[in-house]
């Protein structure tokens, strides 16, 4: 089979995928609007396709010089960029691919959809947002039935839900969950903890206040008080003026706090060098807000390593409390502390017990053959859907 991604850049959660259509003898490639600061392209170099020529030059100068203080300008594109769609049309037919995913709703996506329906290609969509939500949550007013009707029926995500609590929550009906797809990379047996006598913690973010940094070092400056042996490495992209301006105030409170030995920075780290941090980390903490899907949390739990989540994250119930991590209440400084506290308080015996259940998980619950049974499954429920909506339309 050929696959074919249009997504807006080749993100890293797509490593595995990818190579897992390779290692099962099908051909993808993947369509990107443009490519990020920090990728890595091992498996698979994207086209980078790009935009329409007047929306290059319109983005140029919102970004620039009319929201040049916003430090959300430039994701605007991906919302309202406009696609090149005459060489999309080109590349399409010179590729002939079997099946077309498409990621998010927005007007490129809209835009693509359009063109590969009427080439005649079977198309779905990824997204980020849930299967099952707060009633509400899913809208059903004009504006979101007009966008469904030009973009794709059916999706997959690899978000079940936002939390760990499904109590109360909707289906969205033409919605499958795929779990990010991850290969094991370092079993209990193949690794130490708590090397050089430390026990090594390990947080990975933009520097941008939505990761909450902030939160983390105040939390790690409590727990030092009871557990000395404490260490902390935060790792994070650092592209722009606005990274580099949350970078410094984040340096100047670890500062002041006197914890610049104790807390390590790092900047644009290759897959390479997150990799050699991942293999002498005991715990990994996920401490945004506002987090669609994370995937660093199985990334961690595949190098053996607990791993532990706010709950307004899309892969916090990949973790199993207790088991393979811990999952504490969004922001909440205290939930936090108590959370780690719980793992610490016996981190000889439960570290090494959690990262045995994390990569057992892995290798359990995150491999490529449940992804492509997930889409196998959709796509044979999509031409059932399309064959009774044809009969229905001929019934007198």
């Amino acid at each position: 089979m050929k696959v074919l991604y249009i997504s807006p850049r080749y993100h890293t959660n797509q490593n595995a995928i990818i190579a897992g259509w390779q290692q099962a003898g099908d051909e993808v490639r993947i369509f990107a609007q443009y490519e990020g600061r920090v990728e890595n392209h091992a498996a698979l170099h994207p086209l980078v396709l790009g935009y329409a020529p007047w929306f290059e030059r319109y983005n140029d100068w919102y970004v620039h010089h009319l929201k040049k203080k916003d430090p959300a300008a430039k994701d605007m594109r991906l919302r309202w960029g406009v696609p090149p769609i005459r060489r999309i049309r080109k590349e399409i037919e010179a590729y002939d691919p079997d099946l077309v995913i498409l990621r998010e709703r927005n007007l490129y996506t809209m835009r693509c959809y359009s063109l590969v329906r009427r080439m005649g290609i079977p198309v779905i969509m990824w997204n980020l947002s849930p299967v099952y939500a707060e009633p509400g949550y899913f809208k059903h007013d004009l504006a979101h039935f007009l966008v469904r009707g030009k973009t794709p029926l059916f999706r997959f995500t690899p978000t079940r839900q936002i939390g760990i609590d499904m109590t109360g929550k909707e289906r969205d009906p033409y919605s499958y969950f795929a779990p990010f797809v991850v290969e094991p990379k370092c079993a209990p047996e193949e690794r130490s903890y708590l090397q050089e006598g430390r026990i090594n913690l390990f947080e990975i973010g933009k520097y941008q206040d939505r990761k909450n940094h902030f939160l983390m070092v105040r939390a790690f400056a409590r727990l030092k008080e009871r557990y000395p042996k404490l260490h902390l490495c935060i790792a994070g992209e650092c592209s722009d003026d606005f990274h580099r301006d949350y970078y410094r105030r984040l340096t100047e409170e670890i500062e002041q706090r006197g914890l610049s030995r104790e807390i390590e920075l790092y900047q644009n780290l290759s897959k390479e060098e997150v990799d050699a941090i991942y293999r002498r980390s005991d715990i990994y903490i996920l401490t945004s807000t506002g987090e669609p899907a994370s995937i660093t949390v199985i990334e961690a739990m595949s190098y053996s390593i607990p791993a532990v989540s706010g709950t307004d994250n899309g892969t916090a119930d990949y973790i199993r409390p207790d088991v393979t991590g811990e999952v504490f209440a969004d922001c909440d400084e205290e939930d936090l502390v108590r959370k780690l506290d719980r793992i610490l308080e016996n981190a000889e015996e439960t570290i090494p017990r959690m990262g045995r259940a994390a990569y057992r998980s892995i290798c359990e619950d995150f491999g490529f053959g449940v992804y492509r049974q997930t889409i196998e499954t959709m796509l044979a429920d999509r031409e059932t859907y399309i064959r009774e909506r044809k009969f229905m339309q001929r019934r007198p």
